[in-house]
C-alpha cells in the first residue's frame, strides 16, 4: 500500500480547505442543516470517508501531522475562559450542580451497560468498560491509560486498540447524535429565546450586519487576543508542570480554561478594557474548527469497521442511551426549554466524544438558533473539569465490583 504523509502546512492547508468543503455540503443539504451537523465534523469526515475508498480502491493511504492538535484544543479552552463571566456562572449555579449530577449518572449507565452487554456477548467485563465511560466520557487518552493497565494487571490482550476503536467510534457518534437532540428537543418543547423566536434569530443576525452601528473586528482587537490567548496556554503549561509534583494531574488545556477565566474576570473587575468578544469568538471558532478537522482526518475508518464488531455493538448501544437519557431526562431537569437544548446536545457529545466536539455543536446551534452563554458555561465546566474526577470515582467503584477480579 502507498502511503502519502502530510508535513504540517499541508495538513493545515488541507484542513482548512475542507472546513470550506464541509461549508458547501451543509449549505446543499437539508437533512445536515435541520440535524445542525457541525460544518468541521462534515468536513473531517468527508476526508476520512474519500481515504478510506483510496484505501479499498487504489491501496493508498494518508497521513496527517497531528502536531497541531494540542496548541489547538489548548486554544479552544484559553478562550472559552476569557469569554466566560463568572457572574454568569453564579446565576446558573444550582444548574451546575445538577448537570453534574447529570453526568454522572450517565457514567454509570455507560458502565452499567457496558458490563451487562460484555456478559451477554460472552466478553471480559473489563471490554465493557472499555466500551463504557473509559472511551466515551474520557476520550482517548483516558481509554490509552486503563488500556495500558488492563494489559498489565489483567492480561486483556489488545487493549489498547479496543480502547482506541471504542474511543474514535464515541468521537463519530457524539458528532452526530449531538444535534439531533436538541432539534428533537426544541420541537417538543416548542421552546422560544425571550426576546427572539427561535426560527428567527438567523435572521436578525444578519440584520445586524446591515446595521451601520455595526463594528468590525480590528487587527489591533484580533491580535491582542491572540497574544492574551498564549500568554494563557504558556501559563497553562507551566502550571501543569509545577503540579505534577504536587500529584494535581488536571489535564493542561482545564488549566488554559482556569487562567482564562481569571484573566477575563480580573479585568472586568478592574475595569480595563482591551479584551473584544467577538475576537474572542472569532480566535476560538476557527482553533476549534481546525482541531476538530484534524481530529476527523485522522479517523482509519477501515481499520474501526473490521476491528472489533462486539464491542462496537456495546459502543452503538451506549450512544443511544445517552441520547435517549439527554433528551428524556436531561432536558427536563435543565428547564426544557432552548438553553437546556443545548445543554443537552452539549452532554450528548461531551458523553460520547470530546467536550470540545461539544462546543462545536453547541456553536452549530446558536448560529442557527440564537445565543445560549449559560451552556457555553456549564457544559465546559463540567465535560471537561468535574467530569474527569467524576469518572475516575465512578470507575473505582467499578473496580471493586467482585466479578472485575481487582
Amino acid at each position: 500500500m502507498t502511503t502519502f504523509d502530510f508535513n504540517l502546512l499541508q495538513t493545515l492547508v488541507v484542513a482548512t480547505a475542507l472546513f470550506f468543503v464541509g461549508h458547501f455540503l451543509v449549505r446543499r443539504s437539508n437533512f445536515l442543516q435541520r440535524y445542525s451537523i457541525p460544518v468541521p465534523v462534515v468536513g473531517g469526515v468527508s476526508f476520512a470517508l474519500a481515504a478510506a475508498d483510496a484505501g479499498l480502491v487504489a491501496h493508498v493511504q494518508f497521513g496527517v501531522d497531528p502536531s497541531p492538535k494540542d496548541p489547538l484544543l489548548l486554544a479552544v479552552f484559553a478562550t472559552l475562559g476569557l469569554g466566560a463571566d463568572v457572574r454568569s456562572l453564579a446565576r446558573g449555579g444550582r444548574k451546575l450542580f445538577i448537570l453534574l449530577v447529570l453526568f454522572v449518572a450517565v457514567m454509570v449507565m455507560q458502565d452499567a451497560i457496558g458490563i451487562g452487554m460484555a456478559k451477554l456477548l460472552d466478553l471480559h467485563p473489563l471490554v465493557g468498560l472499555l466500551g463504557g465511560s473509559i472511551s466515551l466520557v474520557g476520550g482517548h487518552g483516558t481509554a490509552a491509560a486503563y488500556a495500558a493497565s488492563f494489559s498489565q494487571v489483567r492480561n486483556l490482550q489488545g487493549a489498547l486498540e479496543l480502547g482506541m476503536a471504542a474511543a474514535t467510534a464515541g468521537l463519530v457518534l457524539g458528532s452526530v447524535l449531538a444535534g439531533p437532540v436538541a432539534e428533537r428537543i426544541m420541537r417538543r418543547a416548542g421552546s422560544q429565546r425571550a426576546a427572539t423566536p427561535i426560527g428567527q434569530a438567523a435572521t436578525h443576525e444578519r440584520a445586524g450586519v446591515e446595521n451601520p452601528v455595526f463594528v468590525p473586528i480590528t487587527a489591533e482587537q484580533l491580535l491582542f487576543v491572540l497574544m492574551v490567548c498564549f500568554v494563557c496556554i504558556g501559563a497553562a503549561g507551566l502550571v501543569h508542570g509545577w503540579m505534577k509534583g504536587t500529584g494535581i494531574l488536571l489535564p493542561d488545556f482545564l488549566w488554559a480554561l482556569l487562567i482564562g477565566m481569571a484573566v477575563r474576570n480580573g479585568v472586568t473587575l478592574l475595569k480595563v478594557g482591551g479584551i473584544n468578544d467577538r475576537a474572542v469568538q472569532a480566535v476560538g471558532s476557527v482553533s476549534l474548527s481546525l482541531f476538530l478537522i484534524i481530529a476527523l482526518m485522522g479517523l482509519r475508518i477501515l481499520d474501526l469497521a473490521s476491528l472489533a464488531g462486539p464491542l462496537m455493538l456495546i459502543v452503538l448501544v451506549n450512544a443511544a442511551a445517552t441520547a435517549a437519557f439527554a433528551c428524556f431526562v436531561t432536558s427536563r431537569l435543565m428547564g426544557n426549554d432552548y438553553d437546556a437544548a443545548v445543554v443537552s446536545a452539549g452532554q450528548v457529545a461531551a458523553g460520547l466524544a470530546t467536550t470540545a466536539v461539544g462546543m462545536s455543536v453547541m456553536q452549530t446551534l446558536t448560529e442557527r438558533h440564537g445565543p445560549a452563554p449559560l451552556a457555553f458555561l456549564l457544559v465546559p465546566i463540567v465535560g471537561a473539569f468535574f467530569a474527569d474526577i467524576a469518572n475516575a470515582i465512578v470507575l473505582q467503584a467499578f473496580f471493586a465490583l467482585p466479578l472485575l477480579g481487582f
